[in-house]
């Protein structure tokens, strides 16, 4: 019983840290089948940031992303989502079969099988961007939140507090959380999360009438760090592109059972609806001078 009670728990962090909307494919099927394929170009930008560096985040994300697309088209990818293992992976042809994963697992002989969802793509770009500075960040995180997952808003969190990250509000009139905001904003300058410690925001913008300017700060960045609707979802923007993980998406075209959108999808910020409120937070450039809180 014990066993069963953690499994649940289990599944509801990671429902709460992931829960995601489908959305129509990103995935463009090739005739071509036996050469690699660059589905997203990698950065070949100088580094702006202090103490982090985009060109790596993004790039690690590249290389995941480019690993799975052309895994999905040749056959399998050694990447696959939470969420299918649990509603694709463990169901069966006929009741003497071995199940969806299984065979799977068995094509990929003995590589190791990645499962990925929101919140753990993302964090491998803070990975590589930060490099070893990482080790410090997990410290920090063990420190607040002791054994808990990470999070959209627990890695907000302590990015704005200790490394000086500027947090931003984009909100629909339409958010059920709209109101509270901008009453919090104007009281605080703080993003409240419910039960966590807040985050300070640098500025607020509505994302059905200021896209012009939306688009603008993020055209001056390379790397944004973002979560949805008090963290529901957890992502990063490249420039004005949302990109994200879902973890419903299956390995393979072929393991594609549900058909689900592939694990990764990219979509512009300013034509993103899936949620009506986003936290985005931008490191500091190097041009930059902060005083420390």
């Amino acid at each position: 019983m014990k066993k069963v009670i953690c499994f649940l728990l289990t599944i509801s962090s990671l429902f709460y840290s992931c829960k995601e909307k489908t959305k129509k494919s990103t995935y463009i099927k090739k005739k071509v089948i036996d050469s690699a394929i660059v589905y997203t170009p990698k950065s070949e930008l100088e580094n702006e940031y202090l103490n982090f560096n985009s060109p790596e985040a993004i790039n690690r994300i590249a290389d995941i992303e480019n690993e799975y697309f052309n895994g999905y088209r040749l056959n399998s990818s050694k990447y696959y989502g939470t969420q299918w293992y649990y509603s694709v992976g463990l169901s069966k042809d006929s009741p003497d079969s071995i199940n969806v994963f299984q065979k799977y697992a068995l094509e990929k002989n003995d590589i190791k099988l990645d499962s990925m969802h929101c919140t753990i793509f993302a964090v491998k770009a803070l990975e590589a961007g930060f490099g070893k500075e990482f080790e410090t960040i997990e410290k920090h995180h063990t420190k607040i939140w002791a054994n808990r997952e990470h999070a959209g808003w627990s890695l907000g969190y302590i990015l704005t507090k200790f490394y000086n990250w500027k947090a931003y509000l984009f909100i629909s009139k339409n958010s059920n959380e709209y109101d509270a905001c901008l009453k919090n904003y104007k009281k605080d300058k703080k993003y409240h999360v419910w039960k966590q410690p807040n985050i300070t925001l640098t500025g607020v913008f509505d994302v059905d009438d200021d896209k012009d300017d939306i688009n603008n700060l993020l055209n001056l960045n390379e790397f944004g760090w973002g979560f949805s609707n008090q963290g529901w979802h957890t992502w990063i923007t490249r420039f004005n592109y949302l990109k994200e993980c879902n973890w419903l998406g299956a390995p393979s075209e072929k393991h594609n059972l549900s058909k689900s959108t592939p694990l990764f999808l990219k979509t512009k910020f300013t034509d993103y609806h899936d949620y009506n409120s986003h936290v985005i937070i931008f490191p500091p450039k190097k041009n930059e001078t902060f005083i420390n809180e």
